[in-house]
This record gives C-alpha cells, sequence and structure tokens, in this order.
C-alpha cells in the first residue's frame, strides 16, 4: 500500500503549514493590497474598506492558528480538527454567498481551494490517527 511508505506526520504538517501559509499571505494581501486585489479578482472598487481589512486580519489570525499544531501534532490534535472544520465553514460561506459577488466563479474556485485543504488535511488526519493506533497495539 502507498500510505505505508508515506511519513504521515510529516506530510500532516507540511499541509498544515501551507493551510496556515496561504491564509496569512491571503490576508497580507487583502489587508495591504485592498485595491488591486478587487481589481484583479471582482473586477470592481472596494466600497468598505473597514469589513474587507477585517477579513484580511482575521485570514492572517487564522493563518496562525492553523500552524500551531506543526509543532506538537499530538498535544494541538484539537487545532487540527478545528482547522478542518473551519475549511469546511468556509466552503459552505462561499457557495451559499457566491451570488452576492460580481463575479461568483472565483468565489467557486476559492471553495474548491477550501474544500481541497479540508479534504487533505482529514485524510492525513485519519491516516495520522491509524498509525497512532496500530502503533499503540504492537
Amino acid at each position: 500500500m502507498i500510505f505505508k511508505k508515506l511519513n504521515i506526520p510529516v506530510l500532516l504538517r507540511l499541509s498544515l503549514f501551507l493551510v496556515g501559509m496561504h491564509s496569512i499571505i491571503l490576508g497580507g494581501i487583502i489587508y495591504f493590497f485592498t485595491v488591486p486585489f478587487y481589481h484583479f479578482f471582482f473586477v470592481v472598487d472596494p466600497i468598505d474598506f473597514f469589513y474587507i481589512r477585517q477579513s484580511g486580519v482575521f485570514l492572517f489570525l487564522a493563518g496562525l492558528f492553523y500552524i500551531i499544531p506543526v509543532k506538537d501534532l499530538k498535544r494541538y490534535r484539537i487545532v487540527i480538527i478545528v482547522t478542518i472544520f473551519s475549511k469546511i465553514t468556509a466552503v459552505v460561506f462561499l457557495l451559499r454567498n457566491a451570488h452576492l459577488t460580481p463575479t461568483a466563479t472565483i468565489i467557486y474556485l476559492g471553495a474548491l481551494g477550501d474544500g481541497t485543504m479540508a479534504v487533505m488535511l482529514s485524510i492525513l488526519t485519519l491516516l495520522w490517527d491509524k498509525e497512532i493506533k496500530n502503533s499503540a497495539e504492537n
């Protein structure tokens, strides 16, 4: 089986780090480059900078939160679960509200990205749990 050759904890750490960096970078871009971000993705001028930039700060902080388990997967397992839940919640939010934007396609692509991250983290977490259970039984 291919999964026996993979180092699941390393892949889980790497995935959490990349998911976290994605949110940190996206949050920074939204906060510091609000106008170019909106022009590129939504082809409109932003109207309410406060809430847009607030979402950038939130994404930045969420990204820091996502990286916490990289140091100690066992100790911060609950953070991994909350990270997966937040990605699933993001998918639901994006799909339910895409029609409120001038370019729904980009929102659907964002939902696809968040969904992919949720599935990837879920699979790696399940495999890691199985690996822990198997090593405890031996």
